[in-house]
């Protein structure tokens, strides 16, 4: 407890917080292509920590090295994105996709195309309902972005195959505080293990922490599966984003389980996490009255974790998400007090060296 009764907090305030995410957003960067978002990542945490990045781009902060136990604190910092596939003699970017995308959200976005030489604007181009009687079913072999290009030659002179692009839409301030913008999953989460490391250094921490802002999570775990086999931690936690409840989407609390806005970090439970490491992240959010939800998975949790857990003789791994609405979408949508409540209970984790073992 404080000097006033009330248990510790480690988070900045929410002002604070959307203001060091800010540079996270306006570093793009999905799977694969990650190096501007890990610069700035890298960039805040050598105000604390000892940094590095490992062969495959992943960011590490390292906080009171030769420390026990080892925990690693991994939040994905890749994005959603879209690889040019193929320039067409309209000069039309044709394009696959890097992670998981529903067609009908790209239709009509705003993109940018991260090329060698710059950043190039384009929207992705649709066929008017004038021309389609309004019943066309977007499909993802039919989407192309049009820079304006007046055919193959001039495109070329900004893009090549094998450029990415990202969803070009601003970060937006809302109502209450919440914020809302494309690359939410997962830079909250790579926020949160960054300051959750500068929290145990301030706070003197005895176990080692390394805070890492992993790589080709959307598609691979690849940037995981290296960072956790270099560190070999004895616990592991996973900071993710997950579906908010409060959407009109039938049978969501059915689903993934009730975590509207505003209700704090998601605990995960199943079959990947460790269930006394669970169990401790529970305890330690009763302790500190840090509300909290939970989060039962089946075979998958559809994080980090899924990776890492089978590296080497095997890490005890557990998994705490954040919740957003619109996910994988130009408007991902959260709310900071649940990603300042998930840097309060991260925090508390790394400073109780680890689980309680059987604790109930």
């Amino acid at each position: 407890m404080t000097k006033t009764g009330r248990p510790p907090r480690y988070a900045p305030e929410a002002d604070e917080l959307r203001r060091r995410l800010r540079p996270l957003l306006a570093a793009r960067g999905p799977s694969g292509y990650e190096a501007e978002p890990v610069r700035a990542w890298v960039e805040r945490a050598r105000e604390f920590a000892k940094v590095r990045v490992d062969p495959l781009g992943s960011g590490h902060a390292v906080v009171n090295p030769g420390g026990t136990p080892k925990i690693a604190l991994l939040g994905h910092i890749d994005e959603i994105g879209l690889g040019v596939s193929h320039i067409d003699e309209a000069g039309r970017l044709w394009v696959t996709r890097i992670g998981g995308w529903d067609a009908a959200i790209l239709y009509g976005q705003h993109v940018t195309v991260l090329a060698e030489g710059g950043r190039v604007p384009g929207v992705i181009g649709t066929a008017p309902p004038h021309l389609t009687d309004g019943d066309s079913v977007p499909k993802m072999d039919g989407v192309w972005i049009d820079i304006g290009a007046t055919g193959r030659a001039d495109a070329e002179t900004v893009v090549s195959v094998g450029d990415p692009a990202v969803l070009g839409a601003a970060p937006v301030d809302l109502r209450n505080g919440r914020i809302a913008a494309p690359a939410l999953d997962n830079r909250l989460g790579a926020l949160a293990v960054l300051e959750a490391a500068r929290a145990a250094a301030t706070a003197s921490v005895t176990a080692e922490v390394t805070a890492v802002a992993s790589v080709r999570e959307e598609t691979s775990y690849h940037g995981a599966l290296g960072a956790v086999h270099a560190i070999g931690p004895d616990f592991a936690l996973a900071v993710d984003t997950t579906f908010a409840s409060d959407v009109p989407a039938a049978g969501i609390e059915r689903r993934t389980g009730r975590h509207p806005l505003g209700s704090g970090p998601v605990i995960g439970r199943g079959a990947v996490t460790d269930e006394p490491l669970a169990r401790t992240l529970r305890i330690l959010a009763g302790e500190l009255e840090i509300p909290y939800t939970i989060e039962a998975y089946g075979t998958e949790s559809g994080s980090d974790a899924d990776a890492m857990a089978a590296v080497g003789a095997g890490i005890r791994c557990g998994v705490v998400s954040i919740p957003i609405r619109h996910m994988h979408s130009a408007g991902e949508l959260a709310d900071p007090a649940d990603l300042a409540a998930t840097i309060d209970l991260v925090t508390a984790f790394c400073l109780a060296g680890g689980t309680r073992g059987s604790a109930s």
